[in-house]
C-alpha cells in the first residue's frame, strides 16, 4: 500500500514538472513573438495605391511605434507630413511648425524601422540634395536592398513641404502637391530622415531617394525638396527584410 501511494505520488510530480515546463516554453514562445525584428521594414500600403486617393488612416501611431523608432508617412485625410526621429513621430501640417504627433492619430501610409546604422560618413566640404544623392549611392554595398538613410548637418538652404488635409472624394497626390505649402529655410541644424528603395520596387514604393527634414529646435520641416548641407553626417542602414500591410 505504502509503495503504490508513493508511486501515485511521483506521478503526480512528475505530471506537474511536464506541465510546469509546458506553460514555461509556451510563455516564452508568446514572448518572443512579440519581440519586433528590428531588421525588418515595415510599411503600410503600397504607395502607388495610398497616391491614388487613399487617405483614410487605419492604424494608429501608437500601435506603428511597435514596428520602428526611425521613418517617414503621413497621417488620416493626408493632414500633413510625418517624421519619425529617436522613437518620437512629429506631424508638421501645413503652417510647416513640427508637433509631436497624438499616439491614436491613424496613417494611411508610413514605412519605418528600427534604425542601427551599418555604413557612416561624414562629409568635410558643402554638398546639395543631387551630390549627396550619389555620395549614397556610392556607399550603398549593393542597389538590390532597402536603405534607412540619415543625414545630420547644416542646412545653408532647404526647401521643404507639406501638403493640407483632403476631403472625400481625395484627389490623387499629383493633384494635392499643386497646392503644397513651401518653405525656405536658411542655416539651420537639421536631420533628413527617409529611405532609398530600387527600381524594382517602385510602386510599392517610392522607387529612389525619399527624405522628410527636421531642424533640430523642432521649428521648421516637411517634406525634403531641395538642400544645401555643410559638415554632414551620413549614416545609412541596410534592410533586406519587408514587410506590407494592406487594409
Amino acid at each position: 500500500m505504502r509503495k503504490r501511494w508513493f508511486s501515485i505520488v511521483g506521478l503526480a510530480l512528475v505530471s506537474i514538472i511536464i506541465i510546469s515546463i509546458g506553460v514555461y516554453i509556451f510563455c516564452s514562445s508568446t514572448q518572443n513573438n512579440h519581440i519586433p525584428d528590428r531588421d525588418t521594414l515595415f510599411q503600410i500600403e503600397a504607395f502607388n495605391t495610398f497616391s491614388s486617393g487613399k487617405y483614410d488612416g487605419y492604424m494608429t501611431y501608437m500601435e506603428l511605434k511597435e514596428h520602428g523608432d526611425f521613418g517617414i508617412g503621413t497621417f488620416h485625410e493626408l493632414d500633413g507630413e510625418m517624421i519619425g526621429l529617436n522613437g518620437i513621430f512629429y506631424q508638421i501640417p501645413i503652417d510647416g511648425k513640427p508637433k509631436q504627433a497624438d499616439p491614436s492619430i491613424k496613417a494611411p501610409y508610413a514605412t519605418i524601422t528600427f534604425f542601427e546604422a551599418d555604413i557612416t560618413k561624414t562629409l568635410e566640404k558643402s554638398v546639395d540634395y543631387f551630390e549627396i544623392q550619389n555620395i549614397i549611392q556610392s556607399l550603398m554595398p549593393t542597389e538590390n536592398a532597402i536603405y534607412a538613410i540619415k543625414i545630420r548637418g547644416t542646412c545653408t538652404y532647404a526647401e521643404t513641404r507639406s501638403v493640407p488635409a483632403q476631403n472625400k472624394p481625395y484627389p490623387p497626390i499629383v493633384e494635392v502637391v499643386k497646392n503644397q505649402s513651401i518653405f525656405i529655410l536658411n542655416n539651420v541644424s537639421a536631420t533628413a530622415v527617409g529611405f532609398w528603395f530600387p527600381s524594382s520596387m517602385d510602386g510599392v514604393d517610392y522607387s529612389g531617394f525619399h527624405l522628410h527634414l527636421i531642424t533640430d529646435d523642432h521649428s521648421a520641416g516637411g517634406h525634403l525638396l531641395d538642400f544645401t548641407i555643410e559638415n554632414a553626417t551620413i549614416e545609412i542602414d541596410q534592410t533586406n527584410k519587408f514587410n506590407l500591410i494592406l487594409p
